[in-house]
């Protein structure tokens, strides 16, 4: 059975049909990929544009509090008598070990408390501010050792002992009495320097 075209109103309404059928593919392939499109995501980065100007003024109006923020912590800084004085790593490694010896020394105990090493030791991690390391071992009895460790982490500028570790060795003196306990001790001591050293 073949079927016939319909005519009269029928015909009409469906040539309709089809013509907007058409016309709506035409409109998007022709039209809507090539210029709405294209429109629309224009607008889309025009208003991510204007997003970002709108930031940019207010991070532009907020400047001057943030200037004055940073200048206060520059001068906290510049007053703070946390950091270590000296201009580079090799003064500051300097400073410290005296700073150790002046403490043994003032314990007046001879023997009883001494330095066996002190090696300087730069700090390979990155931080914010320029790490010096004294690598101590000593050998002093409890006596002596506690006021140079309170004398290290007490004053200023401050300093930090870590690693700390230690080893009881009794020894005997003449006639097999024992004399008193020294003992081991191997440490890290370190300070901070305000400034990180330029590269040569």
């Amino acid at each position: 059975m073949n079927r016939q075209w319909p005519t009269g109103v029928q015909g009409r309404a469906a040539a309709l049909a089809i013509l907007v059928i058409l016309l709506a593919l035409v409109y998007l392939l022709g039209v809507h990929w090539w210029f709405t499109a294209p429109f629309f995501e224009a607008r889309a980065e025009l208003i991510d544009l204007r997003d970002t100007e709108a930031r940019l003024r207010a991070t532009a109006q907020e400047r001057p509090m943030i200037e004055e923020r940073l200048a206060e912590v520059r001068a906290f800084e510049a007053a703070s008598p946390e950091f270590l004085v000296e201009g580079n790593f090799d003064l500051a490694a300097s400073a410290m070990i005296q700073r150790l010896q002046s403490l043994v020394d003032e314990q007046k105990a001879g023997a009883a408390c001494t330095i066996s090493s002190r090696s300087p030791f730069r700090q390979t991690i990155e931080e914010p501010f320029l790490r010096v390391t004294i690598k101590v071992r000593m050998r002093c009895t409890m006596e002596h050792f506690a006021p140079v460790l309170h004398g290290l982490e007490s004053n200023s500028p401050r300093l930090f002992v870590s690693d700390l570790s230690a080893v009881n060795r009794r020894q005997f003196a003449r006639g097999g009495k024992a004399a008193p306990e020294a003992v081991d001790f191997t440490f890290d001591v370190y300070g901070f320097l305000r400034h990180k050293e330029k590269s040569p």
